[in-house]
């Protein structure tokens, strides 16, 4: 791969990691849970990086976005387990959407299944770091499991929705760009 590559590969990370915390920043106040966690359709920029430029990439992104996030969010403090598991683990998970996208580089619903298998990553995640580090917050007579359950779809369910219907639309305008082959020569 050319110098010229790694250039364009590398600007169009951080302009798409740059773009998904502009939109997590714009979004979280719209609904954010009392523990962390919000609606927002800032996976979807990730995902993207992901379709194009494959695993390691794509991981990498989801890495970056999740210390900046973190950082954003004011470096909350739950301990270094929930640094790894609901930001590193959670965001870094969005490259694995490449396995997905391995499927056919071409399709619209191998797109939006990338998106789908991005959020129910992130959701698990979520739902391993609720039942592990939050279950003292579950009321009373409910398990910690169910409560960790119940309280992470309350976000991911919508965000996983509302980043399906806003990657449909963004599949049919930017179908030449996603599938561009001229950045897209090794997926894995």
């Amino acid at each position: 791969m050319s110098q010229s590559y790694h250039v364009k590969r590398m600007s169009e990370i951080a302009i798409l990691v740059s773009l998904a915390i502009v939109i997590q920043v714009i979004m979280q106040p719209f609904f954010t849970m009392p523990q962390g966690g919000s609606v927002t359709v800032a996976m979807l920029p990730l995902v993207i990086l992901a379709y194009r430029h494959g695993l390691v990439s794509g991981i990498a992104s989801g890495l970056i976005f999740g210390l900046l996030n973190w950082i954003l969010s004011g470096m909350p403090q739950w301990g270094w387990w929930s640094f790894i598991v609901d930001y590193q683990l959670a965001f870094g998970a969005f490259g694995l959407s490449a396995i997905v996208f391995a499927l056919n580089r071409n399709s619209m619903v191998v797109f939006l299944s990338g998106v789908v298998f991005a959020g129910l990553l992130r959701f698990l995640a979520h739902y391993l770091s609720g039942l592990l580090l939050f279950g003292e917050f579950a009321p009373e007579g409910v398990h910690p499991a169910w409560y960790s359950f119940t309280y992470n779809i309350s976000y991911m369910g919508p965000t996983i929705v509302l980043s399906v219907i806003i990657g449909a639309f963004i599949w049919q305008r930017m179908k030449a760009i996603l599938t561009d082959n001229l950045l897209n020569e090794d997926l894995f």
